[in-house]
C-alpha cells in the first residue's frame, strides 16, 4: 500500500510529464480564392496515425469524430488512484489472488482498507483484470499539493478527495513531540499493571 507522501510524489512527478496541446496554424491564400484552413494537431497518446476515409486509428480500433476537425474536451485525468476490494477472494482463481496481492489488497486485508495507487499504464493493466472485484476512484485535489510535500493533516475522504486539515496536523505535531511514557523506568508494562489490579481487587482494604 502506498502512502500519502509516496502517492502526493508520484502525482507531482506525473503531472510534470502532461502533453502539450495541440498546435493549429491558419494559411491565408489569395484574396481571390476562398480561405484555406490547414490544421496540424498532435498525435494523443496511443494513436496511430489518420486512415484515408478521416478516422483517427488507435490500436485495435479506429475513431471517427462526428464532424472534422472535431476536438475532445479538456479532460485532466487524476494522477492516482483509490482502490476498494467489493468481494471476497476466496474459490478465485490463483492468478486474480496474485493481482490483488501485488496492488495491496490480499486476503487478510479487510474490503473497508483502501489502498492509493499511481495511475500509470502499468498499473491500469492489472487493475483491468481484477475489475470485477474492486471499486476504482480517481483521488482529486480541491485543495492542490502542498509544495513541500508535507502531508501531515491530510484526510482521504470516500469521495476520492483529499482535504488538509489544519487541526489534525497540530495534532500530528503535538503528539510527535509529546513525551514518551515507556522510557519512564517506573512505568509498569501490562503484565505487571494487571497483576497489581489484580491484587487491589482482591484486597480492596489495602
Amino acid at each position: 500500500m502506498l502512502s500519502l507522501r509516496i502517492a502526493v510524489a508520484s502525482c507531482r512527478f506525473l503531472s510534470s510529464r502532461s502533453s502539450s496541446a495541440a498546435s493549429v496554424s491558419v494559411a491565408k491564400s489569395d484574396p481571390s480564392t476562398t480561405t484555406a484552413v490547414e490544421s496540424t494537431r498532435k498525435l494523443r497518446n496511443n494513436e496511430i496515425g489518420v486512415s484515408e476515409d478521416g478516422g483517427q486509428k488507435f490500436i485495435g480500433f479506429t475513431f471517427y469524430p462526428r464532424f472534422p476537425g472535431q476536438q475532445d474536451p479538456l479532460y485532466k485525468p487524476s494522477e492516482a488512484l483509490m482502490i476498494e476490494r467489493v468481494k471476497g477472494l476466496r474459490g478465485r482463481p490463483y492468478w486474480e489472488k496474485d493481482v490483488m496481492t501485488k496492488i495491496g489488497l490480499p486476503m487478510t486485508v479487510k474490503h473497508s482498507n483502501p489502498v492509493v495507487v499511481a495511475n500509470t499504464p502499468s498499473m491500469c493493466a492489472m487493475l483491468w483484470k481484477v475489475k470485477h472485484l474492486i471499486r476504482v476512484t480517481p483521488i482529486t485535489f480541491p485543495q492542490g499539493l502542498p509544495e513541500d510535500g508535507d502531508t501531515a493533516g491530510a484526510r482521504l475522504q470516500q469521495n476520492g478527495q483529499l482535504v488538509f486539515i489544519p487541526k489534525l496536523k497540530s495534532d500530528a505535531l503535538q503528539a510527535a513531540t509529546q513525551f514518551n511514557f515507556t522510557d519512564r523506568p517506573e512505568h509498569m508494562d501490562r503484565e505487571t499493571l494487571k497483576k497489581q489490579l489484580r491484587l487491589e481487587w482482591i484486597q480492596p482494604w489495602k
